[in-house]
Formats: C-alpha cells, structure tokens, sequence
C-alpha cells in the first residue's frame, strides 16, 4: 500500500529530546557524524513518543542509538521494546524517496519505521513501517512508497508478543524449541519466523524456519542446498512450530 494515499503522522519534538540528541552529537569526533548521530537520535525519540502514547514501552538506556561509545562507530537509529525487541527509526531528509539501510542495521531489528524531517525541527512525520528482512539477502535500501502504514507496526509488535509468549508456554512444541535455540534471542528467532510466514510458501516453512532454528541462516530463500543442510528432526520441529504461530496470529489478526 503507498503510504502517499494515506495522511501521515505528525510527532512534535519535545525540547529535551534536542538536548539529548545535542549531546550525543556534541561528543564526536567530526561534524558529519555529530549529525548523523542527532538527527538519528531525534528520529528515535520520536517513534518512542508515538509509542508513549500507544503505551506501549521502550527503553533508551537499552538501546546503541543512546550509547555514546558505540554510536561513533556505527550508524544505528535503534529503539529497544523490553521483550520484543529492537526497532530502527530512519531519518529521512527533505527531498529523500528512500530509506538508507546501513549493514548494521539488517540483523536483529523486528522492523524499521521511516522518520521524515522538515527544514524545521519541532516536529517529524512518520512516514511508515516495514518488517523484518531477510538478512541473507538484504537490500540497501527501502522505498518510502513501499511502506505499510505506521498502524501495521503496532500489528507487528502484538504479533511478535504473542508468539514470545507461545514459546513461554508448556507446549511441546514450545518446549523443544526453547531447548533447541538455548541461550539465543527468543524475540530475533521469532521475528524471522513471522518474516517466514508472510513471505514463504507453506511448503518452503519446514526448511527456511529449520534454519533460522539451527543458527546457521537467516532463513532466506528456500533452495535444495538449504533442505539438505537441515536435520530432517529440526525440520519437522521448525513446521510444527510454524503451524503453531500461523494459527496464534491468524487468530490475533
């Protein structure tokens, strides 16, 4: 759905989140980056309020978009959501039609949410949500056009907590799989998963999921390398445990 069809939300910029992200930037070590590194900062504070007011939670402390150290050496706009996972806020410049997608930025992020500036820094606009990527085969880059609307971001993060609190449960299935990924991230597994169901056919679950659940992929593509790469065993748990989810957010959709 082009997100130009629909009216797009406007987020006021609250003072003390200039003075934050001023402060970040102030420390760096060459300009292009002190802004980089603000406006970054100023497109995650504004997601965060948008979420604020859906009360859905963040943390700032937990996210690298707010740390000081590591925000010099990688370009991330991260905002961590406490047991799901993390989101990225792109900034998106006056004039820009697409979303930049550094490398850093492909792994590990339930989604991205373009963030657009004006010439004037008291407010942005949300221009849309995207899912999780494939991170096996990511692209560089996403097209504002191409953006669902931001409203699909809170069907995402429902979807996402639902399935975490499937894997909590003493379901067999679930049982299994919390013994099979040990001490990996329940909320970047599940993530994949949900990526699996909404763009694979049901035929390909059973090898794209088994190997997001061994660790050795993304779940990309199905191909007959990848079906002869998985335990048959992983397999059969990674279909069961697809079935299960697709019938969780079939029921929550």
């Amino acid at each position: 759905m082009n997100t130009a069809e629909l009216p797009l939300l406007t987020v006021p910029l609250e003072l003390k989140a200039h003075e934050r992200a001023r402060q970040l930037a102030a420390v760096q070590s060459t300009v292009p980056k002190g802004k980089r590194v603000y406006l970054n900062a100023i497109a995650v504070y504004a997601v965060r309020s948008y979420l604020k007011w859906l009360q859905i939670e963040t943390d700032l402390n937990l996210s690298d978009s707010f740390n000081p150290v590591k925000v010099a050496i990688v370009n991330v706009a991260d905002l961590v959501i406490p047991g799901i996972g993390s989101l990225e806020c792109r900034p998106v410049l006056p004039g820009e039609t697409t979303i930049f997608l550094p490398e850093e930025v492909i792994e590990n992020r339930i989604g991205y949410v373009g963030v657009q500036f004006s010439d004037r820094l008291d407010s942005v606009q949300l221009l849309g949500f995207a899912p999780t990527l494939d991170s096996s085969n990511p692209p560089q880059q996403l097209a504002i056009a191409e953006l669902m609307p931001i409203d699909f971001l809170i069907e995402q993060i429902t979807r996402l907590e639902e399935a975490i609190s499937f894997l909590e449960t003493d379901d067999p299935v679930a049982v299994r799989v919390r013994s099979q990924i040990e001490a990996r991230s329940p909320s970047n597994i599940v993530a994949q998963l949900e990526r699996i169901y909404r763009t694979c056919e049901e035929y390909e679950w059973r090898y794209a999921a088994g190997e997001v659940l061994a660790g050795s992929a993304a779940g990309g593509d199905f191909t007959r390398e990848s079906a002869d790469s998985t335990d048959t065993d992983l397999q059969d748990l990674a279909e069961a445990l697809l079935e299960k989810l697709a019938g969780i957010w079939r029921d929550v959709a």
